[in-house]
């Protein structure tokens, strides 16, 4: 072999090398965990945006209700749930505006075991991140539901991300559905930050008219919903 082959093989090789080390984020070391973080007193506060979507009749106004609140989910108390698991307990309050007074609305709850993170809301659980954390991961996000299968998946790890005011040095996004059809658009993904959690989240599940496709106005949505959480606040109480 000549001199500038062996040379160009040892640098493929640091490059290869380098960008592994750079998505991994040192796996064996840190899994992942402190992406679901489950301290209690740990917060998090959300400016929320929704859309209900409900036109049966293309040529008859229809439903398209937009609303706009804030929530914050505190990480209130631990218990151990059905399975032997240590689980944590999330008070979930809401206020319209930054002058109302917090409500308590409802408790979600959470759980981080050794392979992945779960969440329990509206009465459902879904298994929100696999760990360790790789760009190799995919697993059923509605695996513990009664839901259809989605396939979550890794995109864009260890990113700085700014999210309003707020700055985050590393962030990891699961993507949790892509799909677009002549009668459906379902599109959701989620983004978490170290020692944080949850930071963003975007969900639409829509069923369309044909002309949606070309034409992707409310007019052309028959029902469903969309909504988006940006987070404004998190700390410890």
């Amino acid at each position: 072999m000549t001199l500038k082959y062996i040379f160009g093989i040892l640098i493929i090789g640091f490059l290869v090398a380098s960008c592994t080390d750079d998505t991994t984020e040192d796996i064996s070391a840190n899994p992942g965990y402190t992406y679901f973080p489950i301290e209690i007193g740990t917060y998090v506060v959300y400016k929320a945006d929704s859309i209900y979507h409900d036109q049966p009749l293309a040529n008859v106004q229809g439903i398209h209700d937009t609303a706009h609140f804030f929530v914050k989910e505190l990480i209130d108390s631990v218990f151990t749930d059905a399975s032997e698991e240590e689980s944590q307990r999330v008070l979930r309050y809401k206020r319209n505006t930054d002058a109302d007074p917090w409500v308590l609305s409802d408790a979600w709850y959470a759980k981080r075991t050794a392979s992945n993170a779960q969440r329990v809301e509206e009465n459902r659980r879904y298994v929100k991140l696999g760990f360790p954390i790789s760009p190799f991961s995919n697993w059923n996000g509605n695996a513990l539901n009664d839901l259809d299968e989605w396939r979550y998946e890794y995109d864009s790890l260890y990113m700085a991300r700014t999210v309003g005011d707020l700055a985050f040095p590393k962030t990891i996004t699961v993507t949790e559905r892509n799909f677009l059809t002549e009668v459906n658009d379902e599109f959701a993904y989620e983004i978490y930050a170290e020692d944080v959690g949850l930071i963003f989240r975007h969900h639409k599940v829509l069923f369309t008219r044909p002309s949606y496709l070309n034409n992707r106005v409310a007019q052309n949505i028959i029902s469903g919903y969309e909504y988006k959480w940006e987070i404004v606040d998190y700390g410890m109480e």
